[in-house]
């Protein structure tokens, strides 16, 4: 009995030595992570999902946001920047989903839609510092022309003077419908073209499975046949050796799509999105006539002026559940000075899924793209949801909602400071940072600039 009491206990202090070694070593762990920290203390941080918080602290560890909140233990290794009583502000970079002047419009209508956008970037210099100036981290870029040119390449705003890598070169495909009998029959005649080579790979798949059938069995006979023939038999005659024939393919092999098919072939098996852009309410009746009672996905990318007549539409569209892509911009009622804020409209006719894009798809358009959302703050938006529309939204539509659009613990740690609010059309961004690294930092981009 001695013997057994002495042996539990050695094995229970073999277990508390184990649990005690253990919890130490995972404490420690705990207290000493490795890798560059970065902390920044702002007075106001809007991580878009969550409330906005005041007098807060953001500690970035490789790349990641590690810490986020009032009460942040720093580091004594971590580098800091004390940027409260300045008024500072912490917002994701702004998404663009519409960054065309990136490319270079010169392809014409038809259908095109081989083409991706990548291939028709014609960036200058300071693309990327024109984008950093304006709080932007990620675009996506249309292919040019109208008809169907192609589709859209998505690119993060990293890289400064350099042709820069696409996140995404190949996703939505780019349609523009018009009232006109041109446009309905060039989508017409690709969605009937798309479904006859979709119903020529279903009847060759039915060809070649019947043809493997055919063969087999062929073979199995073959097989049989051998068998009785292989017995021996008197005075047998020695057999001449037939060619070996050749059968059917083991696996199909799908007869190959025209280039210019295969996205519209994408997009009809709902393996692809389209973005189909307009601009009036004629055009979205029409396109809803076109679709019927099809169920391809799709979203709506809007434009207008100053007059616009897209009211008409908008409980209409907004009822689709679509993602819709409204510029930011008051525009007026035809031949009136009566003013209509299609964005907030579109929100409360319960849009879920509201993008907001420059007033005009160019770098003026972007630099006064917060003139305009004030304006549109003065009549009905609220700024919860315009922020929401230039982030979170247009990064969910890209599918890089992991890369950039909220900010959030485990999250990547790109954010945009500003000089003061936000909505302010005079607040200037004063860094940006993507991945942890400062890309932008305007007061050592002016002194550059004055050398």
């Amino acid at each position: 009995m001695i013997f057994v009491r002495d042996k539990f206990i050695k094995m229970l202090i073999s277990s508390l030595f184990f649990y005690f070694a253990t919890s130490i070593l995972l404490q420690a762990e705990e207290r000493d992570p490795v890798g560059q920290v970065t902390v920044y203390r702002l007075d106001n941080i809007i991580p878009v999902e969550g409330e906005p918080l005041k007098n807060a602290t953001i500690l970035v560890r490789d790349g990641v946001i590690e810490r986020m909140g009032k009460a942040v233990i720093i580091p004594d290794n971590a580098k800091v920047f004390d940027l409260r009583g300045t008024g500072s502000v912490i917002t994701p970079p702004l998404v663009l989903s519409h960054a065309n002047w990136l490319q270079s419009d010169r392809r014409g209508g038809g259908n095109q839609s081989q083409f991706i956008a990548a291939d028709s970037l014609w960036l200058s210099e300071s693309w990327a510092i024109d984008m950093w100036k304006e709080g932007v981290g990620l675009v996506a870029v249309d292919p040019p022309g109208s008809g169907a040119p192609g589709r859209t390449s998505v690119i993060k705003v990293d890289t400064a003077g350099e042709r820069p890598h696409t996140l995404v070169d190949d996703l939505h495909m780019k349609l523009t419908m018009a009232t006109s009998a041109s446009a309905k029959k060039l989508i017409r005649d690709q969605l009937k073209a798309a479904e006859k080579a979709i119903e020529g790979e279903k009847q060759a798949k039915k060809d070649w499975e019947k043809a493997r059938e055919d063969w087999e069995k062929k073979q199995a006979a073959e097989k049989e046949k051998n068998a009785k023939d292989s017995e021996p038999k008197k005075e047998a005659k020695p057999k001449e050796e037939k060619p070996k024939e050749e059968g059917p393919p083991e696996t199909f092999t799908p007869p190959k799509i025209k280039e210019e098919l295969q996205a519209w072939v994408e997009w009809v098996r709902k393996e692809r999105s389209v973005q189909v852009h307009m601009r009036s309410a004629s055009d979205w009746l029409h396109w809803r006539q076109l679709m019927n009672e099809r169920e391809e996905p799709h979203e709506v990318v809007l434009g207008f002026s100053s007059s616009t007549n897209l009211h008409q539409v908008v409980a209409d569209i907004a009822g689709s559940g679509l993602r819709v892509y409204v510029p930011a911009r008051i525009s007026y009622l035809p031949y009136t000075r009566n003013r209509v804020n299609i964005a907030s409209e579109m929100l409360a006719e319960g849009c879920e899924k509201l993008v907001l894009i420059p007033s005009s798809l160019s770098l003026s358009g972007l630099q006064s793209l917060r003139i305009n959302l004030s304006r549109m703050l003065d009549n009905n938006l609220t700024r919860e949801a315009a922020l929401r529309a230039l982030t979170l939204e247009p990064a969910l539509a890209l599918g890089q909602e992991e890369v950039m659009g909220k900010l959030v613990v485990g999250g990547a740690a790109s954010f945009v400071i500003w000089g003061g609010d936000f909505f302010d059309p005079l607040t200037e961004v004063d860094r940006v940072i993507i991945d942890g690294l400062e890309k932008f930092n305007r007061k050592e981009h002016e002194a550059e600039e004055q050398r």
